[in-house]
């Protein structure tokens, strides 16, 4: 089997294990059981669990990203738009919901550095996808904005402190199940109220 054939492999195996039974309960050496291979040959390829579960993250994360931007790009109107993108962030994080819990084992404040790794370009491409929307608006006259990216940082910025507020209430990083969808709620509202006033016709 090729490098990356192996590799796509383990992080599948790695996936299925930490979806069903939590990062934390699962080994290195039953993923290693599940593929038949030794503990050695696995950490070759992942030299510890951290290490994989950063990679099984960052495979996630990319994820139907393709099809996901190509839908809002469709999308003429820049507030379901926004609104679209809001339900796929909530809809992923509840899919992998069993396998991304584990980050309630971290604050911001301590999170290991393989996953600051991977929460960094995952922030910038969001922004992107917000900027995207932002100046779709300001192409079609809707939004009276002199600067998209700007804009976007903004209302970026905002929905962060919105959630860090939200997150500074409980003494975990990571919501449960209920409270996604009442942050999910709040977003949407907060968008409406933030994009109305982009435009004087609404």
């Amino acid at each position: 089997m090729a490098t990356d054939q192996k590799k796509e492999a383990i992080l599948e195996a790695a996936i299925r294990r930490f979806a069903h039974f939590g990062v934390a309960k699962t080994t290195m050496n039953e993923i290693a059981a599940d593929l038949s291979i030794s503990k050695a040959l696995l950490y070759y390829y992942f030299p510890d669990k951290m290490s994989l579960y950063a990679a099984v993250l960052e495979h996630i994360i990319g994820e139907g990203t393709d099809k996901q931007q190509a839908e809002l790009e469709r999308e003429a109107d820049p507030f379901k738009a926004i609104d679209r993108y809001l339900d796929y962030r909530t809809e992923f994080i509840l899919k992998y919901y069993q396998l991304l819990e584990h980050l309630k084992s971290y604050t911001p404040l301590n999170l290991p550095e393989p996953l600051q790794k991977i929460f960094g370009p995952l922030r910038a491409r969001e922004l992107g996808r917000v900027t995207a929307i932002m100046e779709k608006g300001q192409r079609s006259g809707e939004f009276k904005i002199d600067n998209a990216k700007k804009t976007a940082e903004l209302y970026f910025d905002f929905l962060d402190g919105f959630r860090f507020a939200t997150l500074a209430q409980q003494q975990n990083f990571f919501p449960d199940r209920k409270q996604f969808s009442a942050i999910l709620k709040r977003e949407k509202e907060f968008s409406r109220i933030f994009m109305n006033g982009l435009t004087c016709d609404r």
